[in-house]
């Protein structure tokens, strides 16, 4: 039951939580970790990958990267005294 258990909620994830959002590799790679250590499993998303970083640069302007980490409902209380 949990080989389907765990199909099902890599196709149908379940509701996440927004916890942190910042444009800076390293402090992303810094809370990142941070999460890994507490033992809080987590999600991430980054938005501006490589053809949007080309894009910009053709028409002169900054790369701007968002990296966003997301975590279970349940664990949002414990993510946010982690991620401080």
């Amino acid at each position: 039951m949990g080989v389907l258990r765990g199909i099902w909620h890599f196709f149908v994830p379940r509701e996440r939580t927004l916890v942190y959002t910042t444009f800076d590799q390293g402090q992303y790679l810094r809370v990142k970790s941070r999460l890994a250590a507490a033992g809080i499993a987590h999600r991430s998303r980054i938005n501006g990958g490589m053809r949007e970083t080309t894009r910009r640069a053709n028409f002169g302007g900054k790369a701007a990267v968002q990296h966003d980490l997301f975590v279970r409902k349940e664990d949002e209380h414990k993510a946010l005294q982690a991620v401080q």
